[in-house]
């Protein structure tokens, strides 16, 4: 070819070219000025399965594709002996290729209520005045417990869909096995429904399974399928299963519909020819499950709702303090296993509260597992009056089918301490400053009454009572000096033989005595019977003598007398000394002054000084009040939770201390505080073991009952003393925010009170009820030790 040719062939090919590119150019903007055609409506219906037994469904589902507006309600007549029992609505969107796809899907619960063959339809849908009609679908209903055939032929839209025989067809290829456990419950029994599919030989991945109906059941939610592998005899199987909760609601017969399945043996779409099993999806269903229901046994006692099952009861209340106008929360915790979700709130109507709500927790096991859960129902109660208000618990009844008998249960009646509605706890606010702690000044540094020292006192009283009885008791030597006096008048006024009988018993008394009378003693008996009466004037002087100096001098009562005036004024001096004593007037200046900084408004710096003082002289109930306070001021029930433990340690009953204690159990705090055994003060502890021990003194006369009066004045003597002691050795801590307390994650609350049972590094392990302890960190908690 020449190089002219050449040229000629190289510019003709290029203005083809030209005109090529021209053409797509033109094509192109053809195509983009062009609207898009829109696809074809189509309509198409379909029943999931060709036949069912009678109390089973069946499924109906008609697709609308592409519409061009809303589609209506399919309308369709439902035969005698079919029920239309529900309907759902989906609608799907996709974009494939650049085109775009619309599907709604409108399905259909139909049941069997008659055997027999049934036709469905022609089954109608509107689009923007269209009128689309599918074909009729042909349904088979057989007999309960004949066992239904997947057979038949359903048409959709006009397009035929041809369904295979059942899973006997396909046993080689796989199977689905629907069971419940137990296999014969009681209405409202709690059951496991399972579906296994059982591939026998390796399965695509586009396999599908529908579940089977439950008339008759109240059901949940299924649980997420599971996979693993098992034996059948030899040979090795993979299956997949699913399970449910369902309880059934009447006794007698009960159906479970037969769950169907479309699977893909995984063979690349040819027979295989050493097993002969075509790759092609095939469908399989389970056999229908036939249940008989036990009926509840007689005799259910007042108040059974239906609860089936193996209960534990607990009756609680949110708080144990409460005013008129606060409202509490009562909590009726059912926990075990059972129709947990088939549980109503039992009848409450108490007679001191009102009640306001009712609500329901749950806290079940994992979707269509049978374990251990928790249902609680809560009341809203509102104290009707003041004062000790009892808290009945509700009675809840129930079967329990492990011991095939009826069980009741009503726990313990939980006592509220209900105050009167007056405002806030404490009083009245007056300048941003508690009314009550106006009233109340605090005294840093005063000391306590010493109840030890005031049994002294009582002591002394006693021994005051005991010298004056003395003084007073009769003279033991009075008798013997009126015989000596009856003796001196006879002998000095007596003549002839009475004289000598006189003097004869006094000189014998005398010679008993042991003095010297032998003479006198011969001289009146040579009077008495010898006859001599000449010396009659000689003895009569000597006699009356030696009587005159043998009789006793009455004895001294003065010094019993001094001696019980000086033991009663000891003893009251002593009492007087053992109450309560002032602190230093500077202190009680400082604690004043800090009160008009928090009227003032400057809280912070007023508690700031409280907590100064504390640290100089601990233990005033009253500025311990303070500091309470000051901590729920700026919303710490924690530290306010501390404050009121440290002032309770000293003294009981303090007025400002108990209006903050309540204030802070209204904030949620002091859960779990030990209280007193017997709430007394120690002035008032002190004033007892005087009384008792000066009322033992004046009863000294009936032993057992002064001895009684001791003991008695011994132990409050040392009652306070000792309790303080013990209280002040507790090892107490406070939570300060809410944390959780492992291993259970139970939530403890801000100002929830702890016992320390042992404190390693930052780790201390505490008890929080007598069956509940754990370990918590140690930057959670306050300490109740030197602040």
């Amino acid at each position: 070819m020449t190089g002219q040719q050449r040229n000629r062939t190289t510019g003709g090919m290029r203005a083809a070219l030209r005109r090529l590119g021209s053409a797509c150019l033109a094509l192109l903007g053809l195509a983009v000025l062009v609207p898009q055609a829109r696809a074809a409506t189509t309509v198409e219906a379909r029943l999931n399965a060709a036949s069912i037994e009678v109390g089973t469904t069946v499924t109906l589902s008609v697709t609308v594709s592409d519409p061009k507006g809303n589609v209506s309600d399919p309308q369709f007549n439902v035969p005698a002996g079919l029920e239309l029992l529900g309907s759902a609505r989906s609608q799907q969107f996709s974009w494939v290729n650049g085109r775009s796809s619309n599907q709604v899907v409108i399905q259909f619960e139909i049941g069997g209520v008659r055997p027999g063959r049934y036709s469905i339809g022609p089954i109608r849908v509107s689009d923007r005045g269209t009128e689309y009609r599918s074909d009729a679908l042909a349904l088979v209903v057989n007999a309960a417990g004949s066992g239904g055939t997947l057979g038949g032929t359903g048409n959709s839209g006009g397009r035929a869909r041809n369904r295979r025989r059942g899973p006997a067809d396909h046993s080689d290829v796989a199977a689905l096995i629907v069971s419940l456990e137990p296999k014969q419950p009681v209405v409202g029994q709690v059951c496991k429904l399972r579906m296994q599919l059982v591939q026998r030989v390796n399965m695509s991945e586009d396999s599908e399974s529908s579940a089977p109906a439950t008339p008759g059941f109240w059901s949940e939610t299924w649980g997420d399928p599971t996979s693993y592998s098992a034996k059948e005899g030899r040979t090795e199987v993979a299956v997949t299963e699913r399970s449910l909760r369902v309880y059934p609601l009447a006794p007698g017969p009960a159906i479970v519909a037969p769950a169907y399945a479309v699977v893909s043996p995984a063979s690349g779409g040819l027979l295989d020819p050493f097993s002969g099993i075509s790759s092609q999806r095939v469908e399989i269903a389970s056999e229908t499950l036939h249940v008989n229901v036990r009926p509840l046994p007689d005799g259910a006692p007042q108040g059974f709702d239906g609860g089936v099952g193996h209960f534990e009861v607990r009756w609680t209340t949110d708080r144990e303090h409460t005013t008129q106008d606060q409202a509490i929360t009562a909590r009726l915790e059912v926990r075990g296993t059972g129709n947990l979700p088939l549980l109503r709130a039992p009848a409450y109507a108490p007679n001191d509260l009102e009640v306001f709500a009712s609500t329901v927790e749950d806290s079940l096991p994992p979707a269509g597992e049978v374990g251990p859960g928790r249902r609680t129902f809560l009341w809203t109660l509102l104290p009707k009056r003041a004062g000790r208000v009892r808290v009945p618990a509700p009675t809840l009844a129930w079967y329990d089918p492990e011991t095939s008998r009826y069980e009741t249960s009503t726990p313990p009646q939980i006592t509220l301490q209900v105050l009167t509605a007056t405002g806030p706890a404490g009083g009245e606010i007056e300048d941003g400053f508690p009314s009550v702690l106006r009233r109340h000044a605090a005294h840093p540094g005063n000391r306590a009454a010493w109840p030890l020292l005031a049994l002294a006192g009582g002591l002394l009283v006693a021994l005051a009572a005991e010298l004056r009885r003395r003084s007073l008791a009769p003279d033991p030597t009075a008798p013997e000096r009126a015989r000596q006096r009856e003796w001196l008048r006879g002998i000095g006024l007596a003549h002839g033989p009475d004289f000598w009988r006189a003097a004869d018993e006094a000189a014998s008394w005398l010679q008993q005595r042991g003095d010297q009378v032998l003479w006198l003693r011969e001289a009146i008996q040579a009077a008495r019977y010898g006859g001599r009466t000449d010396q009659i004037e000689e003895v009569r002087p000597k006699l009356i003598e030696r009587l005159a100096s043998a009789m006793p001098a009455p004895p001294a009562r003065w010094p019993l007398q001094v001696g019980a005036g000086v033991a009663l004024a000891s003893g009251i001096v002593v009492f007087v000394l053992a109450l309560p004593g002032p602190g230093h007037s500077a202190l009680a200046e400082r604690a004043a002054a800090a009160d008009a900084t928090a009227r003032a408004g400057k809280a912070a710096a007023a508690e700031a000084e409280w907590a100064r003082l504390w640290d100089e002289r601990p233990g005033d109930p009253a500025l311990a009040a303070r500091l309470a306070w000051g901590a729920l001021e700026r919303d710490d029930p924690g530290a306010a939770t501390v404050w009121v433990l440290r002032g309770e340690r000293q003294e009981s009953r303090d007025p400002a201390l108990g209006a903050m204690a309540q204030r802070v159990r209204d904030a949620g705090g002091l859960v779990g505080a030990p209280g007193r055994a017997l709430p007394l003060r120690s002035t008032e502890w002190a004033i007892l073991a005087f009384l008792l021990a000066g009322a033992a003194g004046f009863l000294l006369m009936r032993r057992n009952v002064a001895l009684a009066l001791a003991a008695l004045a011994l132990v409050t003597a040392v009652w306070w003393p000792a309790e303080s002691w013990w209280r002040g050795q507790q090892r107490l801590a406070v939570v300060r925010a809410p944390v959780a307390l492992p291993p259970g994650d139970l939530q403890l609350d801000a100002g929830q009170v702890v016992r320390v049972l042992k404190r390693d590094g930052d780790e201390v392990d505490v008890r929080v009820t007598r069956d509940l302890a754990g370990a918590l960190p140690a930057s959670t908690l306050w300490f109740l030790g030197k602040r």
